[in-house]
């Protein structure tokens, strides 16, 4: 079992590849392809943010990154694909879809190039993406990739949200439905207000805008979970949206698409991170008011916002900043919290953060893409070379036409014989729901596949402190238990070719630990 890692048979698969087809001007743009594919393993996973118009993608980006980055709200829709990434300075530079130089320009203008306005509307129609370069520490792991959305029909649209997407509709859909196929893993935000059927969210991810999703690469995210709270039954916005998330994950159609569905309070999430001392003043004076008359107020934007009262300290104007940082669930929760002894900024940022649900989808999105992060973009470049590979096919002849062949038979050989794509599919079969494995079972499925950390311990279920003794140990007791699971003859062939692909991990995880042991001994 001593083989090359994989990133090192990729790396060398590549450039024999990319040696292969320089020097060949027929096979020029398959070159170009290869290079690009092999530079896309180097860096971060492209992370797409996809939804409905109007769904809270940018609110959701900002708050992954911690600060108000990208313009939000002013508008029913953005005509632009912001694509961010790491940089030690902030930087923009603008690509144009006729192909000519991308022009640079001052940060500062991100917003005016984003945000549709009639007298820039030209020039924005010109542009394909704007590359925004930013010191996040996100960022090193991924780049986000900012879509303009997906069209959107429902009653409670505004009317200047219908006029706009009865003109630009379709060539939004079309853009986001692009850069959601060529990003290695997506976010999904969809919004669903008390209001709204299951069977309308469910329609907005069926056909093509579901793209290549597998619950490989794709989380679905419900937002604006703090519009709950507007609802008097409602007290726990988070836990509400929980119940939706949950039931729409059963729902057949989404099952097969997402990892999980997870609800988030975007606007609180943003408004958590972004708060300012003065604002922190303000809420402090309004948690002062008696609980009555403090509940009788927020419950009414229009009083709480522009109404004067002898017996509220606070002037209209600043309840109104508040109100627009954190909306009307994040300014209660965060009077509840000062009126409990929450008085430091710092640590009402960190409450709120909890109560919001981004801290557990940032580490979840880290967790589930970063654990494969490798992988999954390996399968995006496979799919690009495969797509080249027919079309170069159908046009080369002669030496041209035997070296697409040969580069592309390499490439499907390592997908079907390398073990860590057998994994993956062993994964689809799982959320597919095909295998018939007990609790237990898909547990062992979960760890031994990656989901929970790619360390021996953590492919064991024993976390990283454990013993090399210990791995030893129930590697050993694993493999054998998914032997004799994978000669079951009543099994059905999902369930039988999911075990044989089971034990075969534990036993690279053996080989491996049984590897470190006679290392460590010398």
């Amino acid at each position: 079992m001593n083989e090359l890692p994989l990133q090192e048979k990729v790396e060398n698969l590549f450039q024999w590849a990319i040696d292969r087809t320089t020097n060949q001007p027929a096979l020029e743009n398959f070159n170009r392809v290869l290079r690009e594919c092999q530079r896309r393993l180097h860096q971060p996973m492209r992370v797409a943010i996809v939804g409905s118009i109007k769904a809270g993608k940018s609110t959701l980006m900002n708050a992954l990154l911690g600060e108000a980055l990208v313009a939000t709200g002013a508008v029913e829709a953005t005509f632009n694909v912001n694509w961010l990434r790491y940089g030690e300075r902030p930087s923009l530079q603008v690509h144009f879809k006729d192909n000519r130089s991308p022009e640079s320009k001052s940060f500062e203008e991100l917003t005016a190039l984003t945000l549709r306005a009639a007298e820039n509307r030209d020039y924005l129609l010109r542009i394909k993406y704007i590359e925004v370069a930013y010191p996040n520490d996100i960022l090193h792991t991924f780049n986000l990739i900012d879509t303009p959305g997906l069209q959107s029909f429902y009653h409670d649209d505004s009317q200047n949200t219908l006029d706009f997407l009865q003109l630009h509709g379709q060539e939004l859909s079309d853009v986001t439905q692009a850069e959601a196929a060529n990003a290695d893993a997506v976010l999904y935000l969809f919004s669903h207000s008390l209001g709204i059927e299951d069977k309308s969210i469910v329609e907005q991810f069926q056909g093509p805008a579901a793209g290549q999703t597998t619950p490989i690469n794709a989380i679905g995210v419900l937002t604006k979970v703090d519009f709950c709270w507007s609802d008097p039954n409602v007290t726990d916005p988070l836990a509400t949206g929980n119940r939706i998330a949950q039931r729409l994950a059963a729902h057949p159609q989404v099952r097969n698409l997402f990892y999980t569905i997870y609800p988030i309070c975007g606007l609180l999430a943003l408004g958590a991170h972004t708060l300012r001392p003065e604002e922190m003043v303000t809420l402090t004076e309004l948690a002062q008011l008696p609980e009555a008359r403090f509940d009788n107020l927020i419950r009414n934007q229009k009083r709480f916002c522009e109404r004067d009262y002898a017996d509220v300290p606070v002037p209209p104007v600043k309840r109104q900043q508040v109100f627009d940082r954190l909306g009307q669930y994040g300014v209660s929760l965060a009077c509840s919290l000062i009126r409990v002894g929450v008085s430091e900024r710092s640590q009402l940022t960190e409450k709120l953060l909890e109560q919001s649900g981004l801290n557990r989808l940032r580490d979840l999105i880290l967790s589930h893409f970063g654990h494969r992060a490798f992988l999954i973009k390996l399968g995006t470049g496979l799919r690009q070379i495969e797509a080249v590979w027919f079309r170069e096919r159908q046009r080369s002849q002669g030496e041209a036409w035997q070296i697409v062949d040969e580069i592309a038979g390499k490439f499907e050989a390592l997908k079907s014989k390398e073990h860590a794509f057998q994994e993956l599919d062993v994964l689809r079969s799982f959320y597919e729901k095909r295998l018939n494995f007990t609790g237990e079972e898909e547990k062992q499925l979960l760890e031994v596949t990656g989901e929970f950390g790619t360390a021996c311990g953590d492919r064991l279920g024993l976390g990283e402190r454990a013993t090399v003794d210990e791995m030893l140990t129930v590697a050993e007791e694993r493999m054998r238990y998914w032997q004799q699971r994978a000669d079951d003859p009543n099994d059905d062939r999902y369930t039988i070719a999911a075990a044989k692909v089971i034990e075969r991990s534990y036993g690279r995880i053996l080989y491996r630990v049984q590897t470190a042991k006679e290392y460590l001994s010398i």
